[in-house]
């Protein structure tokens, strides 16, 4: 298993874990990070900006992994982001109320 694998996978555990402090500790300053809502930028202050948004939003959430393209110097996950919105989303391009709904977004991460 290559280490940047390994990373991706690790990166999966941790959040499934709600574990801020590792999950964060995992991405360095050139990590770069986008999303709906406004939301990119790069770093660990990005990482937990984005932790905080998805997190505090969906409490129950949970990263599904669909598959994993091992390459020799990068990995590509496919997966799916699951979990029940009961507090504001929070973004940079504003907030989105509770709607106590399920959702099953996509999710790449490279």
């Amino acid at each position: 298993m290559s280490s940047v694998r390994s990373l991706q996978e690790d990166q999966i555990r941790t959040w499934n874990d709600h574990d801020e402090a590792s999950w964060v500790n995992l991405f360095g300053p050139e990590a770069t990070f986008s999303a709906p809502g406004g939301v990119h930028g790069s770093g660990t202050e990005m990482a937990r900006t984005m932790y905080h948004i998805w997190q505090d939003a969906f409490p129950d959430n949970q990263l599904k992994i669909l598959q994993i393209i091992d390459g020799e110097d990068a990995v590509v996950l496919e997966g799916v982001f699951e979990g029940t919105h009961t507090a504001a989303l929070n973004t940079p391009g504003g907030s989105v109320p509770a709607t106590g709904r399920h959702v099953a977004l996509p999710l790449t991460s490279v």
